[in-house]
């Protein structure tokens, strides 16, 4: 009877580990996740997208991999290194993955805030002939985003960093900004992260607000 509850015990816990072990799909994704928010290199944000997309390619059914490289052409459309041209054909790259990543997962509050990322990495991209006609739609994006899930926090952060340029630019008072950006972050604060890295949802934006609220200050 010992022998059989060892037995039994043993089977138990190989199920378990088998269970807890990452699939080939999880292995690769969380690989590039890590690689695609530690790096501002736009070679190896490059790398990244590019796994991203042979990653998409076998699982067509899952949002992330379209999302992270997304992400990862956003990034590049920031970097103030690359011409102008060169940040819209990212962006614009970024733009058209996203639409895909909606298309999959409708009225996900993460795929609409970095839709209204996207649009403001344009506005930033040339903000003096841009930032009057596409500001208001980053705002109203992020909004969309914060109405689906008012506890999005990189919406939030997203949201404070555009009204402190704003703020910045028409001289006036930035309180609303800090604002968001203090709530952002105590939701940051709250967060498991490492719960929402095993289940590959978006970690990264924590450092924008407390950027934000430094200046706050």
């Amino acid at each position: 009877m010992k022998k059989l509850f060892t037995i039994i015990a043993l089977f138990l816990l190989t199920v378990s580990v088998t269970i807890a072990q990452d699939s080939p799909y999880q292995k690769a994704m969380k690989k590039e996740i890590a690689k695609v928010i530690e790096t501002d290199s736009i070679p190896e944000l490059q790398q990244s997208a590019n796994a991203f997309a042979r990653i998409a390619e076998m699982n067509a059914k899952e949002w992330q991999p379209l999302y992270y490289q997304a992400l990862a052409y956003t990034f590049q459309g920031l970097n103030r290194s690359l011409t102008l041209d060169k940040k819209d054909e990212a962006l614009a790259k970024a733009e058209e993955l996203i639409k895909k990543a909606d298309a999959i997962s409708p009225n996900n509050s993460e795929i609409v805030a970095l839709q209204g990322f996207i649009i403001m990495g344009k506005v930033n991209a040339d903000p003096s002939s841009r930032g009057q006609s596409m500001s208001g739609q980053v705002m109203a994006t992020y909004g969309k985003a914060l109405g689906i899930d008012n506890k999005n926090p990189r919406a939030l952060a997203l949201m404070a960093q555009m009204e402190y340029g704003m703020a910045q630019f028409f001289g006036s008072g930035s309180e609303k900004a800090c604002k968001l950006a203090k709530q952002s972050q105590e939701i940051f604060a709250g967060q498991n992260k490492e719960t929402l890295k095993a289940a590959m949802l978006p970690t990264w934006g924590k450092s924008m607000a407390e950027s934000l609220l430094k200046k706050c200050e």
